[in-house]
């Protein structure tokens, strides 16, 4: 009965998505270190572990064994690791696989924020390191070139009604420039408004 309760928190707690049955096989068999109990015996095992380029602790992996039932019955079975990115989700690849998303990169501004509660002790640095991450949904680019979170990617209009999709820093600037090229407009428009008088007419000369 409480076996089930037991995989749902081993699932969230360590990532690992639900195993992939190619045969029946007995629930009993499905432990999260796949220990051969009630007679089913290990013959291979393979994982292919991939670590995340630019961190220490982050990584996916596939992981696949052999397994011989107590009839002599060989059972494959298969799960992947994942990562809980920044952007709240699981990434199970490094590459896009067409069916899931694949790994974005890691945000400028996350990696600040994560840091910054790093340092005080607020999360751990596996943490840390995870926070950083986004998915490829979820990938975003600066006009500055730089690559973020949608979360940190802000639409900005421009006085001529263009769209563009700035970064916080550049959002900064660009907020402030478009204020002093209001208030300008603003306080010249009296005078690029004014509409000159025509000049007189030239006089014609006396005639003597």
């Amino acid at each position: 009965m409480f076996k089930p309760i037991k995989y749902v928190f081993q699932y969230f707690k360590r990532c690992w998505q639900n195993p992939i049955q190619h045969q029946r096989q007995r629930d009993d068999a499905l432990h999260d270190s796949f220990d051969p109990a009630g007679g089913f015996i290990p013959i291979e095992t393979n994982i292919d572990d991939q670590p995340v380029p630019g961190t220490v602790t982050q990584g996916v992996a596939i992981e696949e064994r052999l397994l011989e039932n107590p009839t002599g019955e060989i059972i494959t079975f298969s799960r992947r690791k994942g990562i809980r990115c920044g952007c709240t989700h699981f990434v199970y690849s490094i590459d896009p696989d067409g069916h899931q998303a694949g790994l974005g990169g890691q945000c400028p501004s996350c990696t600040a924020q994560a840091a910054q509660l790093l340092n005080q002790g607020v999360i751990t640095l596996d943490q840390a390191e995870a926070m950083s991450l986004y998915c490829t949904q979820c990938s975003a680019r600066c006009v500055c070139g730089a690559s973020f979170c949608r979360r940190h990617i802000h639409q900005f209009v421009n006085l001529d009604n263009s769209v563009i999709y700035l970064c916080d820093e550049c959002l900064k600037h660009a907020e402030q420039d478009k204020f002093f090229k209001q208030a300008l407009t603003i306080m010249f428009s009296p005078f690029l408004d004014y509409k000159r008088l025509p000049p007189p007419a030239e006089r014609r000369p006396y005639d003597y």
